[in-house]
């Protein structure tokens, strides 16, 4: 650790709420009644969503909530028989957060940010939509606006009048801005990642006769605002929106966002968006290695990037939970950076390569007469499967393509719309030709922080940090009641991933260096005392 600061790198972490629920009748009530026993008189309770099993609780105005005292009450509230679930909600790092640590003590660029030098090659403004073949696939419908019919939820930072992002395509009416609780989810500009929303819109919808070209012209977008920043990341919003999405029969959702950590309850939403047959489509994350939520998730398409070169993206993350790859750096795309301020400029990032994908479903969607029509065919869950597979085996691929880590290949929307539909859906549903067949325990993406280790080897540097008296080690069943917590400090605590690092590239056998216990930021009691020698 003596190569990483500690202050540098202090983890992003804000406290939202708890999410609980209850089986049976007057399960409000009863959480009522549990929270009164837990101490939490006060606390606000609120649904999470129509249709939603959960409640929200949030403590009163000027109460302030630490990271550990949130634990300890999901603690206290989980042992009690009229909670079936309890689990903290936090505001993290997100996709483009900013300066990372890295094994060393070494630190990555921001991305997204369009300061990098674009090559020549991407000069080009339709250079994404030739590489992907979609403008011959465009050809296929006639005179028919390529994707027409198809609505695309967008949750994002919300929209605005950028002149490149096609205003008859957007439904804003449909939409809903979370982040603020309104019905309008324009973007204000003021603050954060200002036009994040208006750039990926305008890679799926913008007209082809713009400067900007979205891959599906003829489809309709709905922007759902969930944040203010994609530096930030909130799961609990993004969870709100995936039930307004399939409330409303959008069949496909466009997430370039993502996080280090998500909640079960986003695990909830998204397996209940998946089963509603909602296709979901989302960023494999930047910079920070390993596949961030919710792409890492079996129900959704994960999608890293590539270059004008078909190179993978230096930024991109990684990992065997890609599924496939689409253009994601020197992309051209609107850029609103203040009202009335609006430019087409280049920039980077899997959002861009998650909009172009998102486009290419919708084509691919109006091609064979809907989602209806193909729900007919497939049940509601099996059109996702369907198109999932179409789409990696349809992947052009490459020479020394990683398929370990980068998917089937780069998106080829012209070979997508040409590939006859099967009979039947995959057995598998939407893990089809997916190499994690289940969702990933909190164990298991402890370990995904660190590709190439041994998970023994990952799970005993960590026990070793978190308490290096010799003479009593950790035992990994000391640690089993909190390996969510756990979980949850690996993926939000910088400096705690480099310390692991560096942990890791000590040989086998070598002598443990002599050092300070770890300092986990916010342990709560329970697991500090469970740290104690």
């Amino acid at each position: 650790m003596a190569d990483v600061s500690r202050r540098a790198l202090r983890p992003h972490r804000r406290f939202e709420g708890l999410v609980l629920s209850s089986e049976g009748r007057s399960a409000r009530a009863r959480v009522r009644k549990a929270l009164e026993r837990a101490g939490l008189r006060g606390w606000q309770l609120t649904p999470l969503a129509p249709n939603a099993p959960f409640l929200i609780a949030t403590p009163p105005r000027g109460k302030r909530v630490g990271t550990g005292k949130a634990w300890e009450y999901v603690y206290r509230l989980r042992a009690d028989r009229d909670v079936d679930r309890a689990e903290p909600a936090f505001e993290t790092v997100g996709l483009d957060g900013g300066m990372v640590a890295r094994a060393g003590g070494r630190r990555a660029p921001r991305s997204g940010g369009g300061s990098t030098a674009h090559p020549a090659e991407s000069g080009a403004h339709d250079w994404v939509i030739k590489r992907c073949r979609i403008d011959t696939a465009w050809t296929l419908f006639g005179a028919q606006p390529p994707g027409s019919g198809i609505v695309i939820a967008h949750p994002d930072t919300g929209y605005s009048d950028h002149p490149q992002l096609d205003s008859v395509a957007l439904r804003p009416d449909l939409g809903f801005d979370f982040y603020a609780e309104r019905s309008d989810p324009r973007d204000p500009l003021k603050s954060g990642s200002r036009g994040h929303g208006t750039a990926t819109a305008s890679i799926i919808v913008s007209a082809t006769d713009s400067e900007v070209i979205g891959a599906a012209p003829g489809a309709e977008l709905v922007p759902l605002r969930v944040d203010n920043d994609v530096i930030h990341f909130s799961w609990l919003e993004l969870t709100r929106a995936l039930y307004w999405a399939v409330a409303g029969g959008m069949p496909v959702v466009s997430m370039s966002l993502g996080g280090p950590w998500g909640g079960s309850v986003l695990r909830d939403g998204i397996a209940h968006a998946s089963a509603s047959g909602l296709i979901l489509i989302a960023a494999a994350g930047n910079q920070v290695g390993s596949v961030v939520y919710p792409a890492c998730l079996p129900e959704v398409i994960a999608v890293a990037a590539s270059d004008v070169f078909d190179e993978p993206w230096d930024g991109s993350c990684r990992g065997p939970e890609v599924d496939i790859t689409a253009p994601g750096a020197s992309v051209w795309r609107a850029k609103a950076s203040a009202p009335g301020n609006f430019t087409v400029e280049r920039s980077e990032g899997t959002s861009y390569a998650t909009a172009t994908t998102a486009g290419a479903c919708a084509l691919w969607l109006a091609r064979h007469g809907g989602f209806s029509a193909l729900a007919g065919t497939y049940g509601v869950a099996g059109v996702a499967a369907v198109f999932k597979e179409a789409l990696l085996v349809t992947a052009r691929a490459p020479d020394d393509w990683d398929h370990a880590t980068m998917g089937a290949g780069i998106v080829d929307a012209e070979a997508l719309l040409l590939r006859s539909l099967p009979v039947n859906a995959p057995a598998r549903g939407i893990r089809t030709m997916s190499r994690q067949p289940a969702a990933p325990t909190p164990r298991e993406r402890i370990e995904s922080f660190f590709p190439g280790h041994e998970p023994e080897r990952v799970q005993e540097a960590l026990r070793s940090l978190l308490r290096p008296d010799q003479r009593k080690p950790l035992r990994s069943a000391e640690l089993a009641p909190y390996v969510d917590e756990l979980e949850f400090q690996v993926a939000t605590d910088p400096a705690l991933r480099a310390a692991i690092e560096a942990r890791l590239r000590v040989s086998r056998g070598a002598k443990r260096a002599k050092g300070l216990r770890f300092p986990l930021a916010g342990a709560s009691g329970p697991l500090a005392r469970a740290l104690e020698p």
